[in-house]
């Protein structure tokens, strides 16, 4: 593995993503956050170094598109980490898989790889955690104030029951992590839906998309 091409891309995108140091969630922090909960899962399941390795430059990469606009920034930050390699020499066909993998970090998108299940565990990976409600509370207040939403407590509430709900971790190792602390974080959001006065939501077994 080339650590010097992994820490050059640590370098480059930290440097990049300084325009979102202020967001409440999609800050540097969450990237390297996304980088370290990858890598433990990889490691875990005993994924190989090259696999690793563009594993670690998608995670690197997958919120860069943040420096250029706020929504649907995914494919942007793809563009950037395919312009990046090139230059850096990276393989063609490994550009293209690192492509993929952070394309799966689109919500509610399904994965075809084990890479792709990993970045996407390691993305959602609040989810399942006690801090869960910390997190949520964050993007909410990113949404509002960065992303322009005008959204009312009770629709985003009723949102993140959805996705708690509906995310189910592809991984072994997150499985066995997260699931317990994902049912009691359902049971919390359901007693706070009602402590708000907000409907306990269905969830239709179709796909649901982001607020």
């Amino acid at each position: 593995m080339s650590i010097s091409l992994i820490e050059s891309a640590r370098i480059y995108t930290q440097d990049l993503l300084q325009v979102c140091a202020a967001y409440p969630y999609h800050n540097p922090a969450h990237s390297t956050g996304v980088l370290d909960r990858a890598t433990y899962i990889a490691l875990a399941e005993d994924i190989g170094n090259e696999d690793l390795e563009d594993l670690q430059l998608a995670c690197l990469f997958h919120d860069t598109g943040f420096s250029e606009q706020y929504e649907k920034n995914e494919h942007i930050g793809a563009r950037i980490a395919r312009k990046w390699l090139e230059e850096a020499g990276h393989h063609k066909d490994r550009i293209a898989k690192i492509e993929k993998i952070i394309m799966a970090t689109v919500l509610f998108s399904t994965p075809r790889t084990h890479l792709e299940n990993i970045i996407q565990d390691a993305d959602l990976d609040n989810i399942g955690t006690k801090s869960e409600f910390i997190y949520s509370q964050r993007y909410l207040a990113e949404i509002r104030t960065v992303g322009g939403k005008d959204i009312s407590e009770c629709a985003y509430w009723q949102f993140v029951y959805k996705l708690l709900t509906k995310y189910k971790f592809h991984t072994e190792t997150a499985k066995s992590e997260r699931h317990e602390q994902q049912i009691r974080d359902v049971e919390h959001m359901e007693k706070y839906l009602m402590m708000i006065g907000c409907e306990i939501p269905h969830v239709e077994s179709d796909t649901m998309h982001e607020v």
